[in-house]
């Protein structure tokens, strides 16, 4: 199977196609190990908008694709106008900004669509953002992790409420924490960290490379995300281990946490037992044990592979 990914470059929609690319190939491996099973990244965040929509891929020396995916509303017309002119099917990681039956499957975040839709027709609901983090259980689970947002079209920043929780958490913990900022945190709160919280390990988003979170949560005992970053409660739940929620003042107005889907996915994990707030883990000091952790990626892949034959043929 030769897959393409059509690119924007951006790293969170990368995060989702390579994820979904990773989980097809070893797919397809365990059913045709002789055969030909590679994944080629085509970036045309440069191109305007005439380019991608009758792109042809006339620059390529790559080998035929079977697939094209994509995500990113940047990429859509280019991956379609591809897929249509090599005949391959095409498939997006996300909600479209264009018909949904113009692509043969949309992987889809339950959080952006209405509630209860199934799986067919065109649709595959995920638990989140599809991701490439997988359970590490060879690491030995050694420290507490701790990932830091920002503020966000739903919630405020409160550095004061965000370092009393850090506090009580580190006062209670049993293992080494470390914790990393992102590019919305201020710049001022890792300093602020470090001299409230002396325990707590910070390593600023500058110090960090690209593959920095996906070895820390291999290696996490328990995992703390800021209630503003659900992109990584959904990698933490994927790593396998149990998730605790940061809190962070709501904002109110068109913005606030109940208007806004991705809050809304957040909250279904809170109520299902996924993971607890910080509020509610200060009654027990017990985060929910992960017992199954999320496998978005070798699940959408398996249904790929079931419902799209051609793929392997």
């Amino acid at each position: 199977m030769i897959i393409y990914i059509i690119s924007d470059g951006k790293k969170g929609h990368l995060s989702q196609t390579r994820g979904l690319a990773a989980a097809l190939l070893e797919e397809a491996r365990s059913r045709k190990p002789d055969t030909e099973h590679a994944v080629h990244e085509i970036d045309v965040s440069g191109k305007s908008f005439f380019a991608k929509f009758f792109y042809k891929g006339k620059d390529l020396t790559l080998p035929e694709p079977d697939l094209c995916l994509c995500a990113g509303h940047g990429t859509h017309w280019a991956a379609l106008s591809l897929a249509r002119h090599k005949g391959c099917p095409c498939m997006v990681c996300m909600k479209p900004s264009v018909p949904l039956s113009w692509f043969d499957l949309c992987i889809t975040p339950r959080h952006d669509l209405p509630e209860g839709t199934p799986v067919g027709s065109g649709i595959f609901p995920t638990n989140g953002a599809i991701n490439g983090i997988r359970p590490q259980p060879q690491v030995a689970k050694t420290e507490t992790l701790i990932l830091i947002g920002g503020p966000s079209k739903s919630y405020n920043w409160d550095a004061e409420t965000l370092i009393r929780q850090l506090d009580d958490i580190a006062r209670h913990s049993t293992t080494p924490m470390v914790l990393t900022t992102s590019r919305r945190t201020p710049a001022d709160f890792a300093g602020d960290v470090n001299a409230t919280c002396p325990s707590i390990r910070v390593i600023p988003v500058s110090e960090t490379g690209p593959n920095w979170v996906a070895e820390h949560l291999a290696a996490a005992r328990e995992v703390w995300v800021t209630q503003d970053s659900v992109s990584m409660v959904y990698e933490s739940l994927s790593s396998g281990a149990p998730v605790g929620i940061l809190e962070m003042p709501a904002k109110e107005g068109p913005h606030k946490p109940d208007a806004s889907r991705i809050a809304r996915g957040l909250n279904m994990l809170i109520a299902d037992g996924s993971v607890r707030r910080y509020t509610d883990w200060a009654k027990t000091r017990e985060l929910p044990a992960n017992a199954q952790p999320l496998n978005e990626a070798g699940r959408a892949a398996a249904y790929i592979i079931e419902n799209f034959p051609s793929l392997l043929s």
